[in-house]
């Protein structure tokens, strides 16, 4: 069997919309939090709460960049426009037994609205970050290829490693 220690991201790129390129970046991906509901009923020994299958909390993130490019901003500035963020990443692995190391990507896709920009400060010698934060109402998670989560607030969707949570959901809505 080989051991595989540890992950530890080799880097990562923020592309907008598919092409222009964000560049190098800290990305704080967004939380996921079930609502729940409180089940109390006769015949249980005891309350606990219950997640509502498919409904989530707000999914809100950051971007913190260093680099700034004139075409992203002018689509991150856009409160009308709900941009596609692809974000990847390279992950790398050493492998105990073969003494190799190995890269996995990972790729985010986000599509949401950007509430907050923090620009650049103008100091010399300066090290500050641009900072973005979002509210995405679109988010899939891909590990090596395989798509691990899909949420898609508006069209009703939440798959976890193929499996669509909400398809029966839809189709008891008449969706």
């Amino acid at each position: 069997m080989a051991f595989e220690y540890p992950n530890v991201l080799n880097d990562a790129n923020v592309y907008v919309d598919g092409k222009i390129w964000l560049g190098k970046a800290e990305v704080t991906l967004p939380e996921i939090n079930h609502k729940v509901v409180d089940m109390q009923v006769m015949g249980v020994a005891g309350g606990m709460e219950v997640p509502l299958i498919g409904h989530i909390d707000k999914l809100k993130g950051t971007i913190k960049f260093k680099s700034i490019d004139k075409e992203a901003l002018k689509v991150l500035f856009d409160p009308s426009y709900s941009p596609l963020l692809d974000i990847r990443a390279a992950i790398q692995k050493y492998n105990v037994t073969t003494g190799k190391m190995s890269y996995i990507p990972v790729k985010a896709t986000i599509k949401g609205f950007f509430y907050k920009t923090k620009l650049l400060g103008f100091k010399q010698g300066s090290d500050e970050t641009s900072d973005v934060e979002f509210e995405a109402h679109y988010f899939r998670l891909e590990v090596d290829g395989e798509e691990i989560l899909e949420i898609d607030k508006f069209n009703y969707i939440y798959r976890v490693n193929g499996k669509d949570l909400l398809a029966e959901v839809r189709a008891a809505l008449g969706m």
